[in-house]
């Protein structure tokens, strides 16, 4: 009977110590509430996108060439323009003009290690207009044995309506930033004019009426004017393009972006024109 006693005892000390290993701790708020962890959120930079943007922008053009294949035209047949080389003559010079633009754009992008690398189509529509400043030159020489009072005017015009480029783009993502800088081909639509005037007096009448003009002078006295005119609508011109800007995610699909362009065109009838545009845009990311 004492050994069962032990025994039991025994066996009733090993349960309590087992159940006092096994007993879970009391829950209690403050400090040691559950409280679940913030969302980790991932920009993805990667996929196709479009979206619509608003710029300001200034157009420098200059038409000093643009007079000279109207003249050499003109004067092709006669000693004067071998001579003296009228349609070198710069009568019209340089200006800016300023518009703002509206349109859209539309990309893709590829993303490795934190390097975005794309391709994106954009489109402006423009109002850059400007008329050629002009100087008309006056000038008395010789030429083939005969003496000429020459007076050189011209006009020029051009005006840009639309714009689009197709530019590749790389960047380096900083989370949701993205730098990036551009470069591509250009091109656009204009309305352009030109004209160009040559007048003047072979073997003008000597003093005292030098603007006079007698014919029966020796050498007879004729007077004389070339004119020649062109104009076209719509006309097709092309160019390089080169840039950059900053996109800034603001949710997982939409992303806001500043950007500067420049973009050169190649002349049309000797007008060469400079674009330079400050944008900005919103777009959305889809894939």
């Amino acid at each position: 009977m004492r050994y069962l006693l032990v025994a039991t005892g025994l066996i009733a000390s090993a349960c309590a110590a087992f159940g006092a290993e096994l007993e879970l701790p009391t829950l209690r708020g403050g400090s040691d509430t559950f409280v679940p962890a913030a969302p980790v959120v991932s920009w993805r930079w990667d996929g196709f996108y479009f979206g619509g943007q608003a710029g300001y922008g200034i157009a420098s053009h200059n038409f000093d060439t643009t007079t000279q294949d109207l003249v050499a035209h003109e004067l092709r047949q006669l000693a004067l323009e071998r001579v003296a080389h009228v349609s070198t003559w710069d009568v019209l010079g340089k200006g800016d003009t300023r518009s703002q633009s509206y349109g859209g754009f539309f990309g893709y992008n590829i993303g490795w290690e934190g390097v975005i690398m794309g391709l994106e189509f954009n489109f402006s529509r423009t109002n850059f207009f400007k008329d050629a400043p002009t100087t008309p030159i006056s000038i008395r020489t010789a030429a083939g044995g005969n003496t000429y009072d020459v007076t050189l005017t011209g006009s020029a015009s051009i005006h840009i309506t639309d714009m689009a480029t197709l530019r590749a783009r790389a960047g380096f993502e900083y989370g949701n930033f993205l730098p990036y800088a551009m470069i591509g081909v250009a091109a656009g639509r204009a309305d352009v004019a030109r004209s160009a005037t040559v007048s003047g007096l072979q073997n003008p009448t000597p003093p005292p009426n030098p603007n006079s003009c007698d014919p029966l002078a020796t050498p007879p006295c004729v007077p004389f004017i070339f004119t020649e005119t062109d104009s076209r609508s719509g006309a097709f011109i092309y160019g390089w393009a080169i840039g950059g800007g900053l996109e800034m995610m603001l949710m997982p699909n939409v992303f806001v972006r500043g950007e500067y362009e420049y973009v050169g065109f190649a002349p049309i009838w000797g007008i060469k024109t400079a674009v330079n545009t400050a944008r900005v845009g919103l777009g959305f990311k889809f894939w």
